[in-house]
């Protein structure tokens, strides 16, 4: 039971939910960079919210279905075909021996999934199959490999109604969460943090993304280095915000401001350079409940 890679893109890797319980052994978080539609394509397909699925970045990639079988594709809109139709996203999908799935130019985000029913059928390192580049974790897809998937069992197609599809083309605001290092920025400079439209900057991937805007001034430009979380807001010499993002090392140098709330990070993971972001407190019990209600839904345990 396997896809066979027959052109190979910019990024695509095999991606689960991360490593959630290994940052003290120095390891990244890794995992999926839009939690968010990586949930919609397994809920989809009635796999466990766990299950690996590929993500594709930017798009470029065409893979071989080689038996029959149930999948879905959610995210950014990279105008996925099946053998050169235009087909459904955000929609559970029947496919068979022989098909050829593609992915082409983004329309609007910029990291598509694809889940098949079952999950793919990679190795597990450090309890994940997630790829991650930076610590030498697995590789990327290049053509001839073979995408190896479980693949069994029937699956209803289930669909999403397009009010709940997000649009990646806007520009964002993000939830933060103070840090204990939150003080130590002067009213002022802080005023300032929330008061401004940052721009995406192509400094961009997924160990972090880098703001462009008016810098804040920080008492300490640097500090021993100690843990940091995905999500964290580090303020860098320069005075500009770069958000750690899934394959941000575990330890960092730079003062935090704050961390993004981790239901915020999926619509940051969707977005192109240039694109407008501000920033918005969240107390603790606000952020705790909407984790909650979308770990209920989705049916996530760990």
């Amino acid at each position: 039971m396997s896809f066979k890679v027959i052109k190979s893109s910019f990024l695509s890797t095999v991606q689960d939910y991360g490593r959630l319980n290994h940052g003290e052994h120095g390891m990244s978080q890794s995992g999926v960079m839009d939690e968010h539609a990586y949930c919609w394509a397994n809920h989809l397909l009635n796999n466990h919210f766990n299950d690996a699925v590929v993500e594709i970045t930017f798009g470029g990639l065409a893979l071989e279905a080689q038996m029959d079988t149930f999948i879905a594709v959610t995210g950014a809109d990279l105008d996925f075909k099946i053998n050169n139709e235009v087909a459904q996203t955000w929609h559970g999908l029947k496919i068979y021996k022989g098909d050829v799935l593609s992915w082409g130019n983004p329309k609007s985000g910029v990291r598509a999934y694809l889940a098949v029913k079952g999950g793919f059928d990679a190795s597990i390192l450090f309890d994940s199959r997630s790829v991650n580049l930076r610590e030498h974790i697995g590789a990327k897809l290049t053509e001839g490999d073979i995408l190896r998937c479980k693949g069994f069992g029937e699956a209803t197609c289930r669909f999403i109604p397009p009010q709940y599809i997000p649009n990646y083309n806007r520009d964002i605001v993000l939830k933060i969460l103070p840090t204990y290092q939150f003080n130590e920025f002067s009213v002022n400079q802080r005023d300032l943090f929330f008061n401004q439209d940052y721009t995406i900057t192509n400094a961009n991937d997924r160990t972090g993304c880098r703001l462009s805007g008016a810098p804040i001034a920080i008492k300490k430009e640097r500090m021993i280095s100690e843990g940091i979380s995905y999500g964290c807001v580090e303020i860098s010499t320069d005075g500009l915000p770069i958000i750690l993002l899934k394959d941000a090392p575990s330890i960092g140098g730079y003062p935090k401001i704050g961390t993004v709330f981790s239901l915020d990070l999926a619509k940051l993971a969707q977005r192109q350079p240039n694109t407008k972001l501000r920033f918005e407190l969240i107390d603790m019990h606000q952020a705790q409940n909407q984790r909650k209600k979308f770990n209920q839904f989705f049916e996530i345990s760990f």
